[in-house]
C-alpha cells in the first residue's frame, strides 16, 4: 500500500502545476495530511515529497534543499538550580515566548556547505539562532545552550544533515518523526531550495496531530471544563479506591 502511495506522489510531484517562488517551481506534498493521536500511539513519520522545476530565469543547478518542520508554538521556562546551605534552590531563569513545541531541520547537505551564515540567521536554520530570537529580553543567554539541549533529548527539536534525499537533480524527499509525545494541532513544513548559497525556491505544505477516539474527548474535556474534569477525575479515583478496597476485603 505504501509502495503504492510513493508512486501516486511522484506522480503528482511531476503532473500537479507548481505555485511560483522566486526562480524556480516547487511542488511539496506530504504522505499523512493527518496523524491520528490513539492510546497506542508510539509515534510515526510523515514523508514529504518534492520536485523543483527551474523557470527561464533559474540559476543552473546543482540544487540543494533544505526543510523546516515547525509546530505549535508554546511558552518554555529553563531555571538554573544551587546549591546553598544543603539545598538545591532555583537561581536563573529564561522564558522563551511563542518557541515552537517542535522544530525540525533537515537538509540534503550539511548547511555550512551550501549557505551562508546570513541565510542561517534569516531563515532560521539554527537551535540557538532560534532560542535567541524568543528569548525575552531581559533574561540571560546563557541558558539557551540547555534550553537546545532539553529540547533535542525530549525530541522536540531534530538536525539532519542528510535528511533530505535527493533522488534526481530536481525530485526529494524527507522523512519527519513524529515523537509520542507531539503536541495536537497544525504542523508546517517548508522546503528552501537553495543555489549558490541562496534560497531560489520557496513552498510549503502542512499536516495536523490529532488526537482521536475516547483520548480526544477527555482532552477537550479537560480544556473546556477544567471544573467538571477534576470532578470526574476525584470520583474516578474514589470509586476505583472503593472498588479495590471491596475486593481485597474478600
Amino acid at each position: 500500500m505504501r509502495h503504492l502511495f510513493v508512486l501516486l506522489a511522484m506522480m503528482v510531484l511531476f503532473l500537479a502545476p507548481a505555485a511560483a517562488q522566486d526562480d524556480v517551481n516547487v511542488v511539496f506534498v506530504n504522505s499523512d495530511p493527518v496523524v491520528a493521536v490513539h492510546s497506542n500511539f508510539r509515534g510515526q513519520t510523515v514523508t514529504l515529497f518534492g520536485n523543483i522545476e527551474p523557470g527561464q530565469s533559474a540559476t543552473d543547478g546543482p540544487y540543494s534543499v533544505v526543510v523546516l518542520v515547525q509546530g505549535p508554538s508554546s511558552d518554555w521556562v529553563v531555571r538554573e538550580k544551587e546549591r546553598q546551605g544543603g539545598l538545591v534552590l532555583n537561581s536563573a531563569s529564561a522564558h522563551y515566548t511563542q518557541t515552537p513545541s517542535y522544530y525540525a531541520i533537515l537538509s540534503s547537505s550539511p548547511l555550512a556547505q551550501i549557505v551562508s551564515p546570513e541565510v542561517v540567521d534569516k531563515q532560521r536554520l539554527s537551535f540557538a539562532g532560534l532560542a535567541a530570537l524568543t528569548r525575552q529580553g531581559d533574561d540571560t543567554s546563557n541558558l539557551d545552550s540547555e534550553f537546545v539541549r532539553l529540547m533535542r533529548s525530549a525530541g522536540n527539536f531534530i538536525e539532519g544533515e542528510r535528511g533530505v534525499v535527493m533522488h534526481s537533480a530536481t525530485t526529494f524527499s524527507a522523512r519527519v518523526p513524529v515523537a509520542s509525545n507531539a503536541v495536537n494541532g497544525l504542523y508546517l513544513a517548508r522546503a528552501l531550495i537553495i543555489a549558490d548559497g541562496k534560497v531560489v525556491g520557496e513552498t510549503t505544505t502542512r499536516f495536523t496531530v490529532r488526537t482521536q477516539g475516547f483520548e480526544r474527548y477527555v482532552a477537550n474535556l479537560a480544556r473546556s471544563n477544567p471544573v467538571l474534569y477534576g470532578l470526574a477525575t476525584i470520583l474516578l479515583a474514589l470509586g476505583t479506591g472503593w472498588l479495590g478496597g471491596v475486593l481485597f476485603k474478600r
